[in-house]
């Protein structure tokens, strides 16, 4: 692992930190929750609209599964763009629906756009951010900091665990403050969040065992399939997202049914295939990761029951694990494999070129910049 320093943080760096702070953030979850709890409750409203952007997007859609069991009410995740499309739509068919939009720069100009077009129809706008100091507080009626802190890298890693937490502890309190659940279930739900972090260092722990046992893969990296079933699907989404991003590489998240349905077809022995199972056992998943092994030595398996072989291309946790649960416990998997890799390559920067990409079109506001170097500068590092 990478070793904790004085030095600049990295990924590694807040993957490491990850468990920590998950710790003190349900140490004061109440607190850390209870302005936005106090907004939801106040309308009455029973069904959530997140509105988010890349890995705050991802965070979100990995949080769903809790949330909807636990609030016992419709939790949907929309991209800026296609939240735009729907307006009208949402307006006749969902009226009412409370809605937060979600950016952890809080410079990011789609969210800001969705933000303003829902001012102009009189609706109340609420937001998640990492910082509250951002272009985002002066666009909405009211701003909340989801305890991410001030995560200086420049791929969002820490605030992926973060957000998914925050709007779980949401999820509870708000649910037992409206009479959803009892206070027996609150505690039941918060001492299985409690068991989040040992699992989440033991998963880190595993799959840099993984790599060390696979350097092929991680060392000459190329296109690579991220399938994740039922509620690690945003976790697909976002390890796609990260070996896109770190490694400079294409990915796509697929369900592993549609995986079926005509991209395994692209198989071949030196392709790559990443399985994120958050079943209690092995089934339909499994079977099809070890179709994918018929064809490629570089499928891999990270999966929350115990290992049914011997199999150095799994990251097997063998605990019991709920399925809302679970994508927390598979989230560290996917950071790692992106962020060792990165490091061990050296390849963070992007093409000399993409500069030209950035001055025709940007997705952050012109302050971000400066912004990033106000953040840097308060966490002790020069620019």
């Amino acid at each position: 692992m990478c070793p904790m320093s004085d030095a600049k943080p990295t990924m590694e760096t807040y993957i490491e930190m990850s468990p920590r702070v998950f710790e003190e953030n349900l140490a004061r979850a109440r607190e850390l929750v209870e302005g936005l709890v106090v907004r939801y409750s106040e309308r009455g409203a029973r069904g959530i609209r997140f509105v988010a952007s890349g890995s705050s997007y991802n965070s979100c859609m990995a949080a769903r599964p809790f949330a909807e069991r636990v609030l016992g009410a419709r939790v949907d995740v929309f991209t800026p763009s296609r939240y735009l499309d729907e307006l009208d739509r949402l307006d006749a068919t969902a009226p009412g629906a409370f809605e937060v939009f979600v950016s952890q720069s809080g410079c990011s100009t789609n969210i800001i756009e969705a933000v303003r077009a829902a001012r102009s129809r009189g609706y109340e706008t609420v937001a998640l951010t990492g910082n509250v100091n951002a272009d985002l507080r002066d666009e909405v009626d009211e701003i909340f900091e989801y305890g991410v802190g001030n995560e200086t890298v420049g791929f969002v890693t820490m605030g992926v665990l973060t957000l998914m937490e925050f709007i779980a502890l949401f999820a509870l309190v708000a649910a037992k403050a409206m009479g959803a659940i009892d206070e027996g279930g609150r505690c039941a739900w918060m001492d299985r969040l409690s068991r989040v972090p040992a699992m989440h260092r033991e998963v880190q722990r595993r799959a840099h065992i993984l790599m060390d046992a696979n350097p092929e893969t991680f060392l000459s990296p190329g296109a690579a399939f991220m399938c994740g079933a039922g509620a690690a699907y945003g976790i697909a989404l976002e390890g796609a997202l990260k070996w896109q991003e770190t490694l400079k590489a294409p990915a796509i998240a697929l369900e592993p049914e549609e995986y079926i349905h005509g991209p395994n077809m692209q198989l071949t022995p030196r392709s790559t295939a990443f399985f994120l199972d958050p079943a209690r056992e092995p089934g339909r998943t499994f079977d099809i990761y070890r179709a994918t092994r018929a064809v490629t030595d570089h499928a891999y398996l990270v999966a929350c029951y115990g290992p049914v072989e011997a199999d150095g291309n799994a990251v097997c946790l063998g605990a019991d694990i709920e399925l809302e649960i679970a994508p927390f416990v598979l989230l560290p998997a996917v950071q790692v494999f992106a962020a060792r890799s990165m490091r061990e390559l050296g390849c963070e920067p992007c093409h000399p070129l993409f500069d030209r990409f950035e001055k025709v079109v940007s997705c952050k506001t012109e302050d971000y910049e400066e912004i990033c170097k106000e953040r840097l500068a308060q966490a002790g590092f020069a620019e």
